[in-house]
Parts: C-alpha cells; sequence; structure tokens
C-alpha cells in the first residue's frame, strides 16, 4: 500500500534522506536509487509517495513517486497549449501579414501584366511603320520605273526596279538616268547577243545582222569578218566605218 510523506533531510554526498509521515513519530530512511528520476535531487519538503518495505531488517522506503516533481510535468506539459493559444491569439497579425502579402503580389503580377502590354503595343508600332515605310519605298521604287518608262520606252521591270532601287540608295537623278540607259543598253546587247551561238559560219556573207558578226567574232574560232582586226567586223556589209 502507498503511504504519503515529505522529504525531511537530505545527504547529498551520501545519497539519501529520511521521510517524515503524518502521524508517524519516526522518521523513514530512503536511498536515491530508488527514485524514478536519479538526476534530480530531493529536495526537503517535498511531497513523496512511496510503499514501505523490510531490507536487512529495517524499514525503507520504496517505489518512490515524487508528487512535486509530477505536478511540474504537468505544468510543463501544459505550456505548449498555452504557446498554442498565444499562437493563435497572435493569428489575425499573421493572417494580416499574409494578406498583404498576397495582395502585393496580385499587384506585382498586374503591373508585369501591364509592362507586357505595352511592350507588345509597342512592338506592334514598329512593326507597322516599318511595313508603312517598306510600302513607301516599294511605292516610289514604281513611280521611278514609270518615269524610267516614259523617258527610255519599254525595257525589261528587272532593268528598270534595278534602277529604281539605286535611287532609293541616294543616287541623283540624273546619274540614275544615265545608268539606267547604259544597263538597258547592256541587257539589250546580252538579249540580243543570245540568240546567237557558233555554228561554224566564219564569213559576213552569212551574218544577217551587225550584231551577229560581233558576236561571232568575239566568240567563236576561225572567223574571217575584220581583215583589219580594228574589232570592227564586215564593215562594209553593214555600212560600218
Amino acid at each position: 500500500m502507498f503511504v504519503e510523506g515529505k522529504v525531511k533531510s537530505y545527504i547529498v554526498e551520501r545519497g539519501f534522506g529520511f521521510i517524515s509521515m503524518d502521524g508517524e513519530s519516526k522518521d523513514l530512511f530512503f536511498h536515491i536509487k530508488d527514485f524514478p528520476n536519479k538526476s534530480v535531487e530531493p529536495k526537503i519538503g517535498e511531497k513523496l509517495k512511496f510503499r514501505i518495505v523490510e531490507d536487512n531488517g529495517k524499514l525503507k522506503a520504496d517505489q518512490i513517486v515524487r508528487l512535486d516533481l509530477k505536478q511540474n510535468t504537468a505544468a510543463l506539459e501544459a505550456q505548449p497549449q498555452q504557446h498554442s493559444y498565444a499562437n493563435h491569439n497572435a493569428s489575425p497579425r499573421f493572417n494580416e501579414r499574409s494578406r498583404k502579402g498576397r495582395i502585393f503580389t496580385i499587384v506585382g503580377l498586374i503591373i508585369i501584366a501591364v509592362l507586357a502590354v505595352l511592350v507588345y503595343n509597342k512592338y506592334q508600332d514598329y512593326r507597322q511603320a516599318q511595313q508603312l515605310k517598306a510600302q513607301q519605298l516599294m511605292q516610289e521604287q514604281a513611280q521611278i520605273v514609270e518615269q524610267q518608262r516614259e523617258a527610255l520606252g519599254d525595257l525589261p521591270d528587272r532593268v528598270l526596279s534595278e534602277q529604281g532601287q539605286r535611287h532609293l540608295d541616294n543616287t541623283s537623278s540624273q546619274s540614275l538616268r544615265t545608268e539606267v540607259i547604259n544597263v538597258a543598253a547592256n541587257t539589250q546587247a546580252q538579249v540580243t547577243t543570245s540568240q546567237f551561238k557558233c555554228d561554224g559560219r566564219e564569213h559576213c556573207g552569212q551574218m544577217h545582222s551587225y550584231e551577229e558578226a560581233v558576236f561571232f567574232i568575239k566568240n567563236c574560232p576561225n572567223t574571217q569578218m575584220d581583215g583589219d582586226h580594228d574589232g570592227i567586223p564586215c564593215e562594209d556589209q553593214f555600212g560600218r566605218h
């Protein structure tokens, strides 16, 4: 049977002491080894619950339960609940900070979206400006081609377009017309000469035009149409003196 008492004395160096019990005149011996927690020394007046047993003909306390220590332990176990309660009381402030954080995040996302829209609009404006500039250049080139047709007559569009592009590259109008005439002449010569081919003819009487004779003396072997070697073939036949 368990009884209760209080620590009356304790000798630290020797590890034992005595317990006083209500209604008992004689104190009861105890040893620290019979305490469940030996690392915490007994204190004078500490409440204990124990059994009284006999050891070598003497009575002593056994199976000691430290009542005050249990109460302290219960108090410590209750502290986390109090702490949790304190956190619960602090939760509105925490929730307020969380709400502000979410608001800042949403505002930041809105700002990023607005900036993205502005950048996209700027890019679209740039593209439209580039397209408009290209259209203006094409219109100007078409006008130049039309002016060249009126001044020079019908020429291949490729020749006129090349000259129009050179005009867009800051070439003066007069020099452009001169260059167009030269290119047109060369183009006409290329178109004409592309109709000829070396087929073994060697004499002026076999030629149908002066251009054909020029093609043959420049590109075909063994021709006999430029006796004085001045580069002008069939002078008498085509009236080239």
